[in-house]
């Protein structure tokens, strides 16, 4: 009978596991009026992160977007399509703010936007990111920026990725979650 009621607990436990798992890796905050709302790089080429930064702009959530990435090649930088694709969807040029950089994880971007953000005496900053990069990103850029700030607030992007939900049953976001899931490790142990 308690060999039954094991298999039984385990069979029907282990998707709730599996979905807890999964939505380990997304923070979501209540947003508020801030600074400034920060794109980290790594966009999807449908541009989800930027029309999503672009509608809490236009709800008047902060004053100014930050968009930060890395060189794509051919002498474009992804920061230049994604400024291109704010403007196009009605930010200013003058509201826009372009941070170019060769980083290689998260923690390096970190490393090279939170200053920028100290120095323009920012506050408390929206950031907008896939997902599944939600709690680590936050989590890196807290940790980069320490008590003096500025502080984050996540806003997750549904980006096709990654679903919590049932994530185990489709390869696409069985993947996400193991690259995640290390990248997180990784960030955990690894050396500044």
């Amino acid at each position: 009978m308690f060999s039954l009621l094991v298999m039984a607990s385990a069979y029907w436990g282990t998707p709730w596991m599996l979905e807890a798992l999964g939505r380990s890796l997304i923070a979501e905050d209540t947003l508020h009026p801030a600074d400034a709302i920060l794109v980290l790089g790594g966009e999807s080429r449908e541009g989800d992160r930027v029309r999503h930064a672009v509608k809490l702009f236009k709800r008047g959530l902060a004053p100014l977007l930050v968009l930060s990435g890395t060189p794509m090649g051919f002498r474009t930088h992804e920061v230049d399509v994604m400024r291109r694709h704010a403007e196009f969807l009605g930010v200013p040029p003058a509201r826009i703010l372009i941070v170019k950089h060769d980083s290689d994880s998260t923690r390096e971007e970190a490393g090279v936007v939170v200053p920028i953000l100290k120095r323009r005496g920012l506050k408390e900053v929206i950031l907008v990111t896939s997902n599944y990069h939600t709690a680590r990103a936050k989590r890196i850029f807290e940790g980069a920026a320490g008590r003096s700030g500025p502080h984050f607030l996540a806003s997750p992007v549904d980006d096709g990725l990654f679903e919590p939900d049932g994530w185990w049953m489709r390869r696409r976001y069985a993947k996400t979650f193991v690259y995640e899931a290390i990248k997180t490790v990784w960030s955990g142990i690894e050396v500044e």
